[in-house]
C-alpha cells in the first residue's frame, strides 16, 4: 500500500509539473511592438515594472547599423547577445580598432556607474536582450570577474 501511495504521489507531482509546463509560452517576436532608439535600433518591451519602466526588452540592430555614443549613469543592465555578432566598443571616441566582437550567448554588464558605449551589427542583424536591474546588484561571482 506503502508503493501505491509513492506511485500515485509521483504521478500526481508529474500532471502538477505538465500543467505547469503547458501554461509556458514562446513568443513570436515578430509579433511584438517595437520602437525606435538610437535612431537604429528596434526595442520590444517584454516585461515592465510596478511603474510601467522597461526591466527586460530586447534590441534589434540591423545589419549595417550603427549606434553612436551614448549612456551614462543609470541602472545596472546586463545584455545577453541571442543572434548575431555584436561589435561593441567603450567610451566617446569611436574606434573599429578598439571594439570588441560578442557572438551568441555572450553576456556584457553595464553598470549603474554607466559609461559611455556604442554598438553596431558590423556582419548581419544582430538580437539582443537587455535586463534592466534597479534594485539589485551583481552576484557575487559575476562581481568578482575583473573588467577589461
Amino acid at each position: 500500500m506503502k508503493h501505491r501511495a509513492a506511485l500515485f504521489a509521483a504521478i500526481a507531482s508529474l500532471a502538477v509539473t505538465g500543467i505547469a509546463l503547458a501554461d509556458a509560452t514562446p513568443l513570436d517576436l515578430d509579433q511584438l511592438r517595437y520602437d525606435t532608439v538610437h535612431e537604429v535600433a528596434r526595442r520590444a518591451v517584454l516585461a515592465v515594472d510596478g511603474e510601467g519602466r522597461p526591466v527586460t526588452f530586447l534590441l534589434r540592430i540591423a545589419n549595417g547599423q550603427f549606434l553612436p555614443p551614448h549612456g551614462g549613469a543609470g541602472p545596472l543592465r546586463i545584455l545577453t547577445v541571442v543572434t548575431g555578432t555584436l561589435s561593441w566598443g567603450d567610451g566617446r571616441q569611436v574606434s573599429e580598432a578598439a571594439e570588441h566582437r560578442y557572438g551568441p550567448g555572450s553576456v556584457i554588464v553595464i553598470p549603474a556607474s554607466g559609461g559611455v558605449h556604442w554598438a553596431a551589427a558590423r556582419d548581419g542583424d544582430v538580437l539582443l536582450q537587455v535586463v534592466v536591474v534597479r534594485d539589485g546588484k551583481l552576484a557575487p561571482a559575476a562581481a568578482a570577474q575583473p573588467e577589461r
